[in-house]
Order: C-alpha cells, then sequence, then structure tokens
C-alpha cells in the first residue's frame, strides 16, 4: 500500500515560520543597527591600502591611531554637512597639533607631510600654519597620503561627530 505524505495543520506551520523569520532575522537586525560598510570610491585614496570599511556604530570609544567614520560639519563648499568621511585619529584631547611647512606634528611626531591643497583650496599654505591644544572632545584626524583632505585643512572634530570605529576589509 503506498504512503501518503500528510500535510501540516496551518497552525503548526505558521509557528514554525515565526521561528524561521526570528532565527534569521533577529540576527539581521542586530548586524544591520551595529553594522555599516564604508566605501572610498577614490581614485586618490587619503588611506591608500584599503576602500572598503566595516564600520561599528557601537564603538565610539576614541582610540589614538584607530580609524573612525564621522560626520562632517562646516566644511562647505566641498562637502555637505553630514557627508560621512574616515581617516585615522591622530590627536587625542590635551595633546598638541602643529601644522606647517615642514609637517603636521602631534606632540613633535610627524603624523604627515605638506600642505598639497592649500592650491586648490585657494588659499597659500602659509593660510594653514597653526598649532593647536586639542580641547576635550576634540580629536585631530589624518589621511596617510599627502593629498588627504582632512584635519590640516579644517581643523579638530567634535566627538559628537563620530560614528564609529572603522576596520579595513579590502
Amino acid at each position: 500500500m503506498a504512503s501518503r505524505t500528510e500535510r501540516l495543520p496551518w497552525q503548526v506551520f505558521a509557528r514554525r515560520l515565526v521561528l524561521l523569520c526570528f532565527l534569521v532575522g533577529a540576527p539581521l537586525a542586530y548586524l544591520g543597527t551595529r553594522y555599516s560598510l564604508g566605501i572610498d570610491w577614490q581614485t586618490e585614496r587619503c588611506l591608500p591600502d584599503t576602500s572598503v570599511y566595516l564600520i561599528d556604530r557601537w564603538n565610539r570609544v576614541p582610540l589614538k591611531d584607530g580609524l573612525y567614520a564621522f560626520e562632517t560639519r562646516g566644511l562647505a563648499p566641498w562637502y555637505v554637512d553630514g557627508t560621512r568621511m574616515l581617516k585615522r585619529l591622530a590627536g587625542m584631547p590635551g595633546e598638541v597639533v602643529e601644522v606647517n611647512q615642514r609637517g603636521i606634528h602631534v606632540e613633535k611626531r610627524q603624523i604627515g607631510e605638506g600642505l598639497v591643497l592649500a592650491a586648490q583650496l585657494g588659499q597659500p599654505p602659509e593660510a594653514f600654519h597653526r598649532t593647536h591644544m586639542l580641547d576635550e572632545g576634540r580629536y585631530w584626524f589624518s589621511g596617510d597620503a599627502p593629498t588627504s583632505f582632512d584635519s590640516r585643512y579644517w581643523g579638530p572634530v567634535s566627538g559628537e561627530q563620530l560614528l564609529g570605529r572603522a576596520w579595513p576589509l579590502w
């Protein structure tokens, strides 16, 4: 005698479907809430070795030399407020930053060189020479390339602008 396949009652099917949705949906919701991707589409990148980053939005504790995503403020006409940038955190509150023709120094340690973009910004390099003592909640961000548009041109970033720690993927 041939066996017949019995169908599950719809209530059992519905319970299993809800459980499956929860088991798949909960981890995806967690990942989507905590992480995002940062992609650098520029041909000349300020962090040359990587173009795709994983941004941990729950990790906003600033650590020196870490990579962080932050929102821009006051960089018009070059960037609209809220544009996401990703740079290396080079200077912490209480540290002294010097910008001049010899380079960019944090606590007398050179972290960058030159003011290559000054002419493109319509200013002589001397217009960007300055010394900053970073106040509480203010951070200095730098790219690794001499052509990086970073704090050497626009100054420190507020901790309120931090979006999260970034991890290079590829």
